[in-house]
């Protein structure tokens, strides 16, 4: 398993987002609890790192494009966190059509933001009783970055050392970023197609359900029938959080396996485990899809992205691995 995963979670199930906050800026930093919480957590996107599984750092992205909330828990600071956090908010930024990101940074971090692309644009001001500065990002101004160590001192009765490149390599945001392709409703399904087309022998798609406005258009169900043609070997492994009457009719990914039930394979995320809200798919070992809000048909892919491949394709198999046969699906089948 991957060390380092990012997830999107809404506020409502998000305790372990509230409970890093709660720790890094309640307790250590002081903040005053009406100030920490406020009215826009209930509309922004939370981003939680886990880091061997256990919940490491958050930050919110509001969808004016403004960043906040960016923490990391006491016990995981100084491997790079941080930085792998502010990455995939900016990527999800990008990927959903934003082009500028603000936030207001603590003074003492402004160094840190200022290697992931980040610029000045306000004098000193006190917020919280903390020293900060607003700082503005705009797609156009960056270029590929190398991260180096930085270290500075919290106000706060903690030390911040961000990131170590020594201990746990970070990827460069140029690499995570280069050949990413910002998807929507209008172009979706070519870009889909194109990752199937150039797969060999493994697709793996997680919650297709939550997209039947891309995985149930027929020129993708053909993309597939065209894979199994062309590589009697392939394998498709379609992960579903559940299943419903709208999955189960009409031409869908489900008549896959039904005329290929060897080569193709539909199963449903066990029900104990957390659902998210991301739609994905994984051509063997480079393709890369993510919607990362499947409420909102934004989205990315990237024909070359090994990197992502392997940090979400573990995940994917341990999910398989403990996933279930669906009653309804098994009906369908017989």
């Amino acid at each position: 398993m991957n060390e380092i995963h990012v997830t999107t979670v809404d506020w409502i199930n998000g305790k372990a987002v509230r409970d890093i906050r709660q720790q890094v800026f309640i307790d250590e930093q002081q903040v005053p609890e009406d100030l920490e919480w406020d009215a826009e957590d209930d509309n922004a996107t939370h981003f939680l790192l886990y880091y061997q599984q256990q919940p490491a750092a958050t930050a919110r992205l509001l969808h004016d494009g403004h960043i906040g909330r960016v923490a990391v828990l006491p016990d995981f600071r100084g491997i790079g966190l941080g930085a792998e956090v502010m990455q995939q908010v900016i990527a999800f930024a990008q990927a959903s059509g934003m082009h500028e990101l603000h936030l207001s940074a603590q003074t003492h971090a402004t160094a840190f933001y200022r290697k992931l692309g980040f610029s000045i644009t306000s004098d000193e001001y006190l917020d919280a009783g903390i020293a900060h500065q607003d700082m503005y990002w705009q797609s156009s101004d960056q270029s590929p970055l190398q991260l180096p160590d930085i270290e500075f001192d919290s106000p706060g009765r903690f030390a911040i050392h961000n990131p170590d490149l020594s201990r746990e390599p970070v990827s460069e945001y140029a690499r995570e970023t280069e050949g990413m392709i910002a998807v929507n409703d209008d172009n979706a399904l070519p870009h889909v197609a194109t990752l199937v087309s150039q797969c060999r022998r493994r697709l793996r798609i997680y919650s297709p359900e939550q997209a039947r406005w891309l995985f149930n258009r027929l020129d993708f169900i053909n993309a597939c029938e065209s894979l199994i043609a062309r590589e009697p070997l392939a394998r498709i492994q379609i992960l579903l959080q559940s299943v419903d009457r709208d999955f189960l009719q009409g031409r869908s990914l489900l008549s896959l396996t039904h005329r290929f039930p060897s080569l193709c394979e539909i199963r449903c995320q066990h029900p104990d485990l957390q659902k998210q809200k991301y739609v994905q798919l994984m051509t063997d070992a480079q393709g890369f899809f993510m919607q990362p809000d499947h409420r909102v048909r934004q989205a990315f892919a990237r024909e070359y992205s090994p990197d992502q491949v392997k940090r979400w394709a573990d995940q994917f198999d341990e999910l398989w691995g403990s996933s279930q046969s669906d009653p309804a699906i098994r009906r369908f089948l017989l």
